[in-house]
């Protein structure tokens, strides 16, 4: 069984993650472990509480096979050493780290893509918006989502996208049913 774990913030963009952690977790019997900053219960861009089962600082990135990064405004603002470890560790590791709409803007800012990773986000322009001197355009893909040497990255309106590479990166399906998949959620595929 992998070990999943999301990373859960007041503000969190829950309909990005819905549906791979629904799939995860009842589908796979995968549960997704929630991680906070601290363990009070926090709630979702969608109104709902949830309770973080460990800080970050209690967790070992020797352990995580994903590390999944909502949406969510907190990322425009966030400057947090620790968590940056915490997903270069987890990267070094073997591990594959997720990030969608917002959360991608920060996988920038702390150099996940700067050994040339293609990668995506909310548009070039928002990456230039909140980071004036983004220079990666070489290795930015202009579509839904993307997926590149263990690091996967969508817009924030590709949830479908973002879970049917998530499900390939973890090889839970075979090819033909990863297709079934694309073609009933409709997915943008590069």
């Amino acid at each position: 069984m992998k070990n999943v774990y999301t990373l859960v913030f007041n503000g969190l963009a829950d309909w990005e993650i819905g549906l791979i952690t629904y799939e995860l977790n009842t589908v796979h019997r995968m549960p997704v472990r929630t991680v906070g900053w601290n363990l009070n219960p926090i709630k979702t861009g969608g109104g709902m509480k949830v309770l973080p089962e460990f800080t970050l600082t209690e967790i070992d990135p020797q352990e995580m096979d994903l590390l999944i990064l909502p949406g969510g405004e907190m990322w425009h603002s966030l400057e947090d050493a620790n968590l940056a470890e915490l997903i270069h560790q987890v990267y070094k590791l073997g591990g594959i780290v997720a990030g969608i709409c917002a959360a991608s803007l920060y996988l920038v800012k702390i150099g996940m893509f700067n050994s040339g990773i293609k990668h995506t986000s909310n548009g070039l322009h928002y990456l230039k918006h909140y980071l004036p001197d983004y220079g990666l355009q070489d290795y930015y893909v202009d579509t839904f989502a993307v997926s590149d040497q263990n690091i996967i990255t969508a817009c924030g309106e590709a949830p479908f996208e973002f879970a049917y590479y998530l499900l390939r990166a973890l090889s839970l399906y075979d090819e033909e049913t990863l297709e079934e998949f694309a073609t009933v959620w409709r997915c943008q595929l590069l």
